[in-house]
């Protein structure tokens, strides 16, 4: 505040803020706010023994001071109001730099030369502001107003030769760097509250208000204003500058004018933030809703899709596989110490287990030996050859799509990955496993997705993510009318997953291309000048020319649809995904599958494609035996030579034997077991019928299994041809639905010539003991014989119903004798047959356990 000089009165008094005084002049009856300020300061400082300016806010001044506003002696990253200033520790050394000491320095040297007997007696930091009041010893001689022009003299005089240099000249009026000087006209009111400098302030009048052009006139002179908004009680000015605006309100705060009854009281208008973004979305939900998602699921591609890649190739690849490195020496080394504690743990086991069985009386039978391990796992010698021709289809190179199929466990996983991959070095480097039992049987989203990820590598997944999705898009539905897009089907989650799949093949594929390329220029580069020089492969010739680096996709368990029609979209989109990894040579896809039916799948993703296709069938009856010999350690197969045949040779069959023996069963009894949880499993399941799941394609009868049961039995193998003969088979298009089902579920096997349907067979060899089990037992022998007779009987009287209709629609036409006779023989003999299975019924009901002589198969 600039005070003036002023008389003296010699009698105060004050009531309400306003003030009567007695001068020179005569009573004067005013409102003086910065009398009042200064006299409440003095009444509430009676008793107090600090009362600076820090501390109350009012800055005391003798007669013979002034006070001026130096503005911009701190820098702007030391405001309160700047985001920097948070950063202490970073700007620790700025800070330190503008104590309050640096600060009366600088400001000494810029107001320097001062007159004489003038000196700085005060000064009041604002560093909220980036300024400072400093309160000066006016000279006797000099006037205050003499006083502020030399001051301000002074300080152009710096300005000047600062800004001698170009670069401070222009960073200056650029910036407003250099500080300048303002005198106090009012009553300054040095606070610390949360109010932060804005371009706005907000004058109240207390007394008369001002018009706009006394506004313009006290305020222009600390910067060029914008705006000026004038009101009864109060007004906005608008600067350009918020330091013209920080000057100002320190400056002219508690200033008294016309006449004293008017005093301006300054404040700063709050910037307001408009969040464009925030209120975009608010009204426009329709188009921002939309646009964020997208850019949310673009920042989510761009940060997860490449560690998601990376994890891909790590799963084909086994880079980081402990297994892959078990041949390293330093490997064996780190882990011979852990293989030596576990040998010395299972040599006391068994020790302790051996000693155990002594005692008792028991005959320890000692783990097989690693080469009984090695016969296990070469089984078949008849596979060999079949495992090289695999091998030799992948060197070649020539749309290596291969198809093995064969009956459940018959070792089609095992010839793969452990006859045909394993053993070769360099096709064991890169391959990847796709269980599609594991997807196929998911039973909701998420354990789908969780599995897929397991399969493929696929990770970091958020199966969470997903039932959140779900909500939000329902909310979002609910608000703009219409879906966000960002649930996604399960269907298109794993075709992205898929996709992404696809991209780490080829980076796998392409892995060495580069070093490819270098060899060959440094090739080149050795060659002498006029020689042909070597050209470099492009990649699709590269891939062409070196089989070996293209990944092995291997697809296991492919069926024709899933048990559960939720995921019956898994088995066409893996054929498709194959389908495109062989169109653009990328990798050697091999199918492993026990349903027939799934090549349909691959005939509908390559249209034009040959598959190259290898059956395994069951181990012969010599292979079986000997592997029994050596799995059981016998030298002679006298005691298990009565077990041989029914078993057959599947694998599965062959190993549940195996562990009966060796749980303590005899060969008789553990064979006589297997068969009769063979006939539990085939009564249940398919005889009767009704006891199946829902879900289940039971397009079967009873009298249609127990019929190829019958069949099978009595001939091992039935002719298409002559089984389509049968009532209950005639319907072609029906038939093949029902053999196809029966396939799938592995109780027959079907036989194509030529992709004709040409034989049926037994599905596993057990079941052909398990046929006869349940034809010889006389209880269930008439249950489902009385069934079948029935069945075939409905058929009969269904033709009988059929030709009486055509008879009484006929009956009045004249000349259709023929006719009529024709259909009467068709309903005589329909007639006699039925009279012919009910005697058969008559005669099954008296049957006796006696089972000679039945003429079981002398239906027909």
């Amino acid at each position: 505040m600039l005070l003036f000089r002023a008389p003296v009165a010699q009698a105060v008094f004050r009531t309400n803020g306003w003030r009567f005084a007695l001068s020179q002049a005569g009573p004067l009856l005013t409102r003086n706010y910065s009398s009042d300020v200064k006299e409440f300061k003095q009444e509430a400082d009676t008793n107090e023994s600090d009362d600076s300016a820090s501390t109350t806010g009012v800055i005391d001044q003798e007669l013979s001071e002034t006070v001026l506003y130096f503005d911009h002696v701190y820098p702007w990253s030391t405001s309160n109001s700047n985001i920097k200033q948070y950063l202490r520790f970073v700007l620790s050394p700025i800070q330190n730099g503008f104590s309050k000491e640096d600060v009366h320095n600088k400001i000494t040297k810029l107001s320097s030369p001062l007159p004489l007997g003038a000196k700085i007696t005060d000064l009041v930091p604002l560093q909220r502001d980036c300024g400072a009041f400093v309160k000066f010893q006016v000279p006797k001689d000099v006037t205050t107003k003499d006083f502020i022009v030399q001051i301000k003299s002074n300080l152009q005089k710096h300005r000047d030769q600062y800004n001698q240099n170009i670069f401070r000249k222009v960073f200056n009026k650029m910036y407003h760097h250099f500080p300048s000087v303002y005198a106090v006209k009012g009553t300054p009111w040095i606070e610390d509250l949360r109010r932060f400098p804005s371009l706005k302030l907000k004058v109240i009048f207390e007394g008369p208000s001002l018009t706009e052009e006394e506004l313009y006139v006290l305020f222009r002179r600390y910067g060029l204003i914008v705006d000026i908004i004038p009101g009864s009680e109060s007004a906005t000015l608008i600067f350009r500058l918020i330091r013209s605006a920080i000057c100002a309100k320190n400056c002219v705060t508690g200033i008294t004018l016309n006449k004293a009854e008017t005093t301006l009281h300054l404040q700063y208008i709050p910037i307001k933030r408009v969040n464009y973004i925030a209120d975009f979305v608010i009204n426009h939900q329709r188009i921002a809703i939309p646009v964020i998602i997208a850019l949310l699921a673009t920042i989510a591609v761009l940060i997860f899709d490449p560690i998601r890649e990376w994890c891909i190739e790590q799963k084909i690849t086994k880079k980081f596989y402990l297994s892959s490195y078990k041949d390293n020496k330093f490997v064996k080394c780190m882990s011979s110490p852990f293989k030596t504690i576990k040998s010395w743990l299972n040599n006391s086991y068994d020790y302790i287990d051996q000693q155990i069985h002594a005692l008792e009386g028991d005959k320890h039978e000692e783990d097989s030996d690693p080469a009984v391990e090695l016969k296990m796992g070469t089984l078949w010698s008849e596979r060999f050859e079949k495992a090289k021709q695999l091998k030799l289809w992948i060197y070649e190179n020539i749309n290596t799509y291969i198809v093995i199929k064969g009956p459940k466990g018959s070792g089609k996983e095992e010839f793969v990955l452990e006859h045909a991959l394993t053993d070769d070095q360099n096709l064991n480097r890169h391959y990847l496993v796709v269980n599609c039992d594991a997807l196929s049987k998911s039973r909701s989203d998420s354990s789908l997705i969780r599995n897929a990820s397991n399969e493929l590598g696929y990770f970091p997944v958020f199966t969470w993510a997903n039932s959140i999705s779900q909500f939000i898009d329902l909310g979002v539905q609910g608000l703009t009318g219409q879906k966000s897009g960002l649930s996604e089907s399960k269907e298109s989650q794993i075709k992205n997953m898929f996709s992404l799949t696809s991209q780490a093949i080829r980076k796998v594929a392409l892995a060495d291309y580069e070093k490819y390329k270098k060899s060959v220029v440094k090739k080149n580069s050795k060659i002498p000048e006029g020689q042909e020089m070597i050209q470099v492969l492009k990649e699709d010739e590269y891939l062409q020319h070196f089989p070996e680096v293209k990944p092995i996709i291997v697809v296991n368990h492919f069926a024709r649809k899933s048990e559960s029609t939720a995921n019956d979209f898994i088995y066409p989109m893996v054929a498709e995904w194959t389908s495109n990894l062989i169109q653009n040579n990328l990798a050697h896809v091999i199918y492993i599958t026990s349903d027939v039916g799934s090549i349909q799948h691959l005939n509908d993703s390559l249209p034009n494609q040959v598959f190259k296709t290898i059956s395994l069938s069951d181990a012969s009856r010599q292979n079986a035996k000997q592997y029994l010999l050596n799995q059981l350690k016998l030298q002679d197969s006298r005691s298990i030579e009565g077990c041989l045949e029914p078993l057959g040779g599947r694998m599965l069959d062959l190993q549940s034997f195996v562990r009966r023996i060796k749980s303590g069963e005899a060969p008789q009894d553990a064979i006589e077991e297997m068969v009769s949880q063979a006939a539990e499993q085939i009564t249940t399941f398919f005889l009767n019928n009704h006891r199946l799941d829902k879900d289940v394609d039971n397009n079967w009868t009873p009298a249609q299994i127990w019929t190829i049961m019958k069949l099978l039995t009595e001939c091992g193998e039935i002719n298409y041809e002559k089984l389509v003969n049968f009532p209950l088979f005639n319907n072609s298009d029906d038939t093949l639905s029902t053999l196809s089902t029966l396939e799938k579920f592995d109780l027959i096997s079907l036989t194509r010539d030529k992709g004709m349907l040409d034989k049926i067979q037994m599905g596993r060899p057990l079941f052909n003991a398990a046929f006869k089990n349940l034809i010889e037992d006389l209880r269930i022998y008439k249950m489902y014989e009385i069934d079948l007779l029935q069945s075939l009987i409905k058929v009969e009287n269904a033709k009988i119903k059929k030709h009486e209709e055509e008879l009484i629609a006929i009956s009045t036409v004249g000349g259709v004798e023929n006719r009529l006779s024709y259909l009467t023989k068709k309903i005589e003999s329909s007639n006699s047959t039925v009279v012919e299975y009910e005697s058969k019924i008559a005669e099954i009901k008296k049957m006796k356990e006696k089972t000679e002589g039945r003429g079981f198969f002398k239906l027909f």
